[in-house]
């Protein structure tokens, strides 16, 4: 029978090929794969197919990356902050009658504040949340640069700088970390840079307004970012690992969505921001005994020795000061050569980021 059948397929018979019984096993799967209806077998197929297109589309990061930008306006005033007293320092002077000592306060107190806002500004960014910490730091910025605009002795002015460091202090933590958890997998060492990108910007901008206007108008100046930064805030997001903490499982996936676009699977995102928020409530709280640990000795030696031996590299000073150093070591256009320090800092900046992840976090350091 079955030589017949295959002698008419050879023949160019389009009959149905009869099969026998003793090919019935081996064409038994063949025909299990075939039979039955098709439609809902074809349908599933091609739910699937979708189902996996769409998890392997990146997400639209526009939402995210107009959110960074908005928070960057942080760092610009803290880096407007950092450059102010440069151009500033001679009028200063001869209008309110410093000494070089009470300049010379007035330019590193900033340091001071923000030191003391750096370190409750974690707790704030937990409990208030990231966008309300940041509304938070805009308050003490904004008072500060008022008591610069309307000041007439050292005391005011010493007070204006303490506050502007003590909100820099807050923005210099809340900031990064509001941008870590905003951005996509795919943008997030590029979002990252934004922070020291914007302080750098900030700087280099105080540096050529200071070319232009004089200190009290500077002051005014500075509050422009902070008041830019407030209604900006009306038009983000909270963080979504805030809102996992939080417990807000119906803001988290609205927030997430709206951060990866409409057509994006965020199915997988959010379990693993809940799997990671589970895990660190877990853990024990932190002590400061816990320091003592022989095992934390060495990355805590590093950590803090690298930021300890940043500062002590004398930077801010240069950055608070530059006019002044530029035209006491003989450079004949001392407010040219503080603007091209500024833009100098910006393209290394740029320069880092895009090197950081190519060479590596250790080589960079060895090289600077």
């Amino acid at each position: 029978m079955v030589q017949e059948d295959l002698s008419g397929m050879e023949a160019g018979d389009d009959r149905p090929v009869a099969v026998g019984s003793g090919s019935h096993d081996l064409e038994k799967p063949l025909l299990g794969k075939n039979e039955g209806s098709s439609k809902p077998r074809s349908s599933h197929h091609r739910r699937h197919s979708l189902r996996s297109r769409r998890d392997a589309v990146l997400p639209n990061s526009a939402y995210a990356v107009f959110s960074t930008l908005v928070v960057a306006l942080g760092p610009l005033s803290l880096g407007f902050a950092l450059g102010y007293t440069s151009p500033t320092q001679a009028s200063i002077i001869e209008d309110l009658n410093f000494t070089i000592a009470q300049f010379s306060t007035f330019g590193s107190i900033l340091n001071v504040g923000c030191m003391i806002g750096a370190i409750i500004s974690g707790r704030l960014a937990d409990y208030l949340g990231r966008r309300r910490a940041l509304l938070l730091a805009v308050i003490p910025l904004l008072a500060g640069w008022s008591l610069i605009v309307i000041g007439k002795s050292a005391i005011p002015l010493i007070l204006a700088r303490t506050l502007i460091g003590f909100g820099g202090g807050i923005i210099s933590f809340t900031v990064p970390m509001y941008i870590g958890e905003i951005s996509p997998k795919h943008l997030r060492g590029t979002l990252g840079t934004m922070n020291q990108l914007a302080i750098t910007i900030g700087i280099t901008l105080s540096y050529i307004c200071g070319m232009f206007f004089k200190w009290r108008f500077l002051a005014l100046l500075g509050g422009v970012p902070e008041i830019a930064l407030i209604v900006g805030l009306l038009f983000v997001p909270e963080s979504p690992r805030w809102l996992a903490k939080a417990g807000k499982k119906e803001e988290l996936s609205s927030c997430l969505q709206k951060l990866r676009g409409a057509d994006y699977n965020i199915a997988n995102e959010i379990a693993d921001i809940q799997a990671a928020m589970e895990a660190s409530n877990a853990l024990p709280s932190v002590k400061l005994s816990d320091l003592k640990q022989r095992k934390l000795y060495r990355p805590l030696i590093a950590g803090i020795g690298l930021m300890v031996l940043q500062q002590f590299s004398g930077i801010n000073a240069v950055m608070f000061f530059s006019k002044s150093i530029f035209a006491t070591a003989g450079v004949s256009n001392p407010d040219i050569a503080s603007v091209a320090l500024g833009t100098l800092q910006v393209f290394m900046t740029l320069a880092a980021a895009g090197l950081m992840d190519k060479a590596g976090r250790r080589i960079l350091l060895m090289v600077i």
